[in-house]
This record gives structure tokens, C-alpha cells and sequence, in this order.
């Protein structure tokens, strides 16, 4: 184990703050974002859950939560040196709180939804990559749940990705549906909301074709669109709370100022979720940063920037809750990097399976994890999911990765 110091990744403090834009209309758009995310968690969520039949169970001290660095991010845009000031709340301020890998290997496919299946199941997925078939080994969530008897809000996954709708369970028997985690697509739901909010005229709404069609738009920013899901709400909302949304939505989409983000809205989510029915598991998947595959090399370093934020937002609000505070290991990883410039595609694909796009690398902080070390051990993606079971205490019988060791768990 070596000192992250002798890694040479603290940066100047004088690096510019490379999201820096005008206020009154980035504060506008994450209000809305807010306010949007705790309309979807009241109005949809609650009648899912009021469903299942409640069972005694008890509720794990520990908590863990898995992050993807979502959408492909290269090594050398990131934690090499020349990378630096893309992540500064990585580099500047949690670093020096965690335990860093430099060198985590995806060895399977390098797909968004295989990648993270590998991720939470501990065994490279060989299923389509755009996430139409289920894993085909248990996932955390079903092992976690079947062995300690747990109800569905206690694991779940919010992810940008509008294919991740079936990456919440397997498809094996005795696991599955009745043990799967939770997924929710934020945008996806938020495109519902908006659908059912502009069925009928409101304030400030003259053209709902149009309206409609710039809401689709600025969502929609996602390159691979193969298997979203919009999920039937079967809840009528009333007349103010359409008019409201359908006004808040205008406002929002007609400000030029600063790009929407699914990212932004699965982070309010996650929030959410967290404050409202403090699960022991959870997959936060970022997916911004996938706007690669339109070939525009300043949005990628734009969402990179964007998801380094995210994460030490995230980061706080875990240190500010009562629920996560002192029982919280967190693990950020990048699913999958993007081709090299020389031996691949570049930075705007991750299909060439060269080193750049394997290599990634793994930040943890928390609860058992060693503060401002980092370990040159070359570890894999499929070591995540049996440090999840380390972390929260359950097994996971048939798994092919090996727990992260240097976790004191």
C-alpha cells in the first residue's frame, strides 16, 4: 500500500473551477431539477411500494452505495496528471478521504449495461449490451434481499441510462423479480410526469406539440436509446399541480444559459430516495458523459466535470445524513473507459477493446476504508459486487471476483 501523496495527485488550488456559469440560471434548472425529483418520488413512487405486503424484517447497520462514473471516461481524462483539472473535487477533496486504485481492469464486454451488470454480479455478462436480457447470475440486490429477507426499498438502482430498466435482477430461478432491487429511470419518469402534466393546456403552455417536442429534445441527449422504459404511473395529477409543472417546465426548457442534464435529475433522485426510505444498497448510475459518441470532445470533458461534482455532492449529502453517516462505504468506479486515440476509435467510442478502454480505475471512502492510500494492485470490475457483500454482510456464492481486501470492512 503506498500513500496517495507518493501518487502525486494533489493539484494546485488554483486551477480554475471549470463549471463555472451564470448563477441565477444554473441555480434556476437544479431548483427545478429538485423540485421535480420530489414531485416523481410523492406522485409515482409511494404506490409501487403500498402494493407489497409488509414482512418482519431488520434493518442492516451498514449501508453501501455503488457509483458509476457513468458513460465511458478515459484514464488520461482523469486521474493522469493532464487530466486533473477535470475532476478537481476527486483530486482536491476526496482523494485524501478514500482508498485509490489506479488500475481497475473491465475484462468483458464493454458495453454500458454489461459492464455494470459485471459490476453488481460479480461475473462478467456475455447478454446484449443495450440491456434487452437480464444477467445471468444473481446480482447483489437478490442476493442481499433473499438472504436477509429484505423488502424491495431496501436496494435500489437510479440510473440515467434509459436501458438499465431490467439491470435490478437476473433472470435465474429462485433469484429474479422477487428478489431484484428497485430501478428507476429518472428522465424516463420525468418524461411521464411531463406527458401527463401537457395532455391537457396550461399556463404558459401555447404549443404542447412544440412544448412537447423541446421537452423530448433536451432530455433526450443520450446516445444508445435501445430499451427505455416509461413507467405507467397509474396516477392522475390534479389541475394545479399541471399547471404548476407544465409552467416550471416552460421556464425551464426555454433557458438557453445551461445544457440540461439526466445526471443532474438522477442526483436529486438518489437524494430523495436516501432521505425518504434510507436504503442499504444502492447503484447510482451517472450517464452524461456518454454524450462522447457525438463526437464533441469539450461536452465530454463538460459532463466529466459535471459527474466529478455530482459525486462530492453526493459524498456530502452521505456525510450530512443521520441514516449514512459512519456506516456508509461508497465506491466510485467507471463502468468502462473510451478508445484511445492511437490503437482505437478516440475518446467519442468504447467498442475497440484496447487498453484505454478497459483500463479504468476505483475510488472507495467510507465506513472500513483507509484515508489518503492508494494500492498498485491491478483489481477488476468483478470484484466490486463480492466487496458489496463484504461491506453489508451476505454471500454471494457463485461469484467470480474476489472482495477488495485493503477495506478494513
Amino acid at each position: 500500500m503506498e500513500r496517495v501523496s507518493n501518487f502525486e495527485f494533489r493539484i494546485s488550488s488554483m486551477i480554475p473551477n471549470p463549471e463555472i456559469r451564470t448563477p441565477i440560471f444554473a441555480a434556476r434548472r437544479r431548483d427545478f431539477l429538485q423540485i421535480a425529483a420530489a414531485f416523481i418520488v410523492d406522485h409515482l413512487l409511494p404506490r409501487r411500494l403500498a402494493a407489497r405486503v409488509a414482512k418482519e424484517w431488520t434493518k442492516p447497520r451498514n449501508r453501501a452505495i455503488v457509483v458509476t462514473f457513468g458513460g465511458g471516461a478515459r484514464y488520461q481524462d482523469t486521474f493522469a496528471p493532464e487530466g486533473w483539472v477535470n475532476i478537481p473535487h476527486l483530486t482536491g477533496e476526496l482523494l485524501s478521504q478514500g482508498l485509490f486504485y489506479p488500475t481497475a481492469r473491465n475484462e468483458g464486454l464493454t458495453g454500458h449495461f454489461t459492464s455494470s451488470s459485471a459490476l453488481i454480479t460479480g461475473n462478467w455478462q456475455y447478454v446484449d449490451t443495450f440491456g434487452s436480457e437480464k444477467a445471468t447470475s444473481p446480482t447483489v440486490f437478490e442476493y442481499f434481499r433473499k438472504e436477509r429477507a429484505l423488502p424491495p426499498e431496501e436496494t435500489w438502482v437510479i440510473a440515467t441510462n434509459k436501458s438499465f430498466s431490467l439491470i435490478g435482477g437476473s433472470g435465474l430461478r429462485g433469484y429474479g423479480e422477487p428478489y431484484a432491487g428497485n430501478v428507476i429511470l429518472p428522465k424516463q419518469l420525468l418524461l411521464e410526469a411531463i406527458q401527463t402534466a401537457v395532455g391537457e393546456k396550461g399556463p404558459g403552455v401555447e404549443d404542447r406539440e412544440a412544448f412537447a417536442r423541446q421537452m423530448l429534445s433536451a432530455l433526450d441527449e443520450g446516445y444508445e436509446n435501445y430499451g427505455w422504459q416509461v413507467y405507467d404511473s397509474g396516477r392522475a395529477l390534479s389541475r394545479e399541480l399541471k399547471a404548476s409543472l407544465s409552467k416550471s417546465l416552460l421556464d425551464y426548457f426555454n433557458d438557453p444559459s445551461v445544457p440540461s442534464s439526466g445526471d443532474e435529475l438522477t442526483f436529486f433522485m438518489t437524494k430523495e430516495i436516501m432521505n425518504r426510505f434510507a436504503p442499504s444498497l444502492i447503484l447510482v448510475n451517472f450517464w452524461d458523459i456518454d454524450i462522447a459518441h457525438y463526437g464533441s470532445y469539450s461536452l465530454y470533458l463538460q459532463a466529466i466535470r459535471r459527474t466529478d461534482r455530482l459525486v462530492y455532492e453526493l459524498w456530502q449529502h452521505v456525510q450530512s445524513s443521520p441514516q449514512y453517516r459512519d456506516r456508509t462505504t461508497m465506491m466510485v468506479i467507471p463502468e468502462v473507459g473510451r478508445d484511445s486515440d492511437i490503437h482505437g476509435n478516440g475518446f467519442a467510442n468504447h467498442r475497440s477493446g484496447d487498453d484505454s478502454c478497459r483500463r479504468v480505475w476505483l475510488l472507495a471512502l467510507g465506513q472500513g476504508v483507509p484515508k489518503a492510500t492508494g494500492s498498485d494492485r491491478v483489481i477488476r470490475h468483478i470484484d466490486v459486487a463480492p466487496t458489496v457483500a463484504q461491506v453489508l454482510g451476505f454471500r454471494m456464492p457463485d461469484c467470480e471476483g474476489k472482495p477488495l481486501l485493503e477495506l478494513a470492512i
